[in-house]
């Protein structure tokens, strides 16, 4: 069996990196304080979080680079569990748009009705619906944050559960602090938004 790299992610520690997920923290903690039915005020701060949250990544990403390219999917066959519900109220008015939203729907309807344990998942290698026929996501920019987080060290092929080294694989995920899915779950309470247990739960019709 492959051994995985030891590796310690020293930029994700950064005073840079640091200063990004402070920005992250200001933006969602305007929105807190804001009147819970201004959906505009709390779309911009979501955004705004984003974009502070994305720069990390790369930050992260330059310093360590990964194996991860578009069109690799992998994790993309999971279902990511932790989305909160704002996040998921955004990424339905993204599917909205879509020309086949009722379908991408039924779909996800169909995952959640079928879902299992986390490693038995992977292992039926399910597409998540809102991936075209490139393997890219429909939805890039409206995808919650536990799809964000996911990044591979190793070579991306490793992270397929048919793959020899699949076992040795190596998959930090750059979580943002706990207070920032904190504020995102008491956002989502003060809009009365059903916590979800999964993305495929949490889509479905």
């Amino acid at each position: 069996m492959t051994t995985p790299p030891t590796i310690t992610l020293d930029a994700a520690g950064s005073p840079e990196a640091n200063a990004l997920l402070t920005t992250m923290l200001q933006a969602l903690q305007r929105a807190l304080r804001a009147d819970p039915g201004d959906v505009s005020v709390l779309e911009r701060a979501l955004s705004e979080a984003l974009v502070a949250y994305d720069a990390y990544l790369d930050l992260v990403v330059t310093a360590h680079p990964m194996s991860c390219r578009a069109g690799c999917t992998a994790c993309c066959h999971d279902n990511p569990r932790g989305v909160t519900g704002v996040e998921l109220e955004r990424l339905q008015r993204a599917v909205g748009a879509l020309p086949d939203a009722a379908a991408v729907r039924a779909h996800f309807a169909r995952l959640a009705a079928a879902r299992t344990d986390a490693d038995t998942w992977r292992r039926r290698r399910e597409t998540c619906p809102l991936l075209d026929a490139e393997g890219r996501c429909r939805a890039y920019a409206f995808r919650p944050l536990a799809c964000r987080a996911f990044v591979a060290v190793t070579p991306a092929d490793w992270c397929d559960p048919g793959s020899p080294s699949y076992a040795a694989r190596v998959n930090p995920h750059l979580d943002p602090p706990r207070v920032i899915l904190q504020i995102l779950q008491a956002l989502s309470a003060r809009r009365g938004l059903v916590v979800a247990t999964d993305l495929h739960t949490g889509m479905a019709p």
